[in-house]
């Protein structure tokens, strides 16, 4: 019974840290505008599969964090 309850935790752990760390990734909004202007561009651009908005990636040295940023052009159906 012990071992059963052990091993219950341990999944209701798992299924805690993934739902904490699942909004990581693209999953963001697109910002308007770079959110600073210690904020690199990368030259990655794609468009977003959801709204087909062409968006830019912006990286933050010091933390290692991107932000998307829209382009300000619709990119439209990939060709």
């Amino acid at each position: 019974m012990i071992a059963f309850a052990i091993w219950l935790g341990m999944l209701a752990l798992l299924v805690l840290i993934w739902f904490l760390f699942r909004r990581g990734g693209y999953k963001r909004t697109p910002l308007d505008a770079p959110p600073g202007p210690d904020w690199q561009p990368t030259h990655e651009r794609f468009a977003d599969p959801t709204s087909g908005e062409l968006l830019e990636v912006w990286f933050q040295p010091k933390s290692g964090e991107r932000a998307y940023v829209r382009a300000g052009r619709d990119a439209g159906p990939p060709s």
